[in-house]
């Protein structure tokens, strides 16, 4: 799996063998803060080609206004991370985006408060 784009604070974009992957953060209060992970199917691919980086912003507003974590999100059966396979899964993007995460700690770090 490997990083092909991202939004700050929202979304990554992801590949492997041809098949992209939106991880798609969302929180609900002070209570969940975590990601979804999300195959993104042929329409959405099309979609993506046409639209760009705009069209993933939007998909991943969809993603976190839906509520993932609840049953009743169309986006929770379509959820990698909460598959059989989701620790595998994580462990995955955690290394694809390592440099993008690390990258963006070094300017919060560089950054004066106040």
């Amino acid at each position: 799996m490997h990083y092909l784009d991202h939004h700050p604070g929202a979304w990554f974009l992801l590949e492997q063998d041809g098949v992209l992957y939106l991880d798609a953060r969302y929180s609900y209060s002070a209570v969940i803060d975590d990601s979804a992970l999300i195959r993104l199917d042929e329409g959405e691919s099309e979609a993506y080609r046409r639209g760009g980086h705009d069209y993933l912003s939007g998909l991943a507003r969809r993603i976190h206004n839906s509520a993932p974590y609840a049953q009743t999100s169309r986006f929770y059966g379509r959820d990698l991370y909460r598959g059989p396979g989701g620790t595998r899964y994580r462990e995955a993007v955690a290394v694809a985006i390592a440099d993008h995460t690390w990258a963006a700690e070094q300017r919060r770090r560089d950054r004066p408060i106040g």
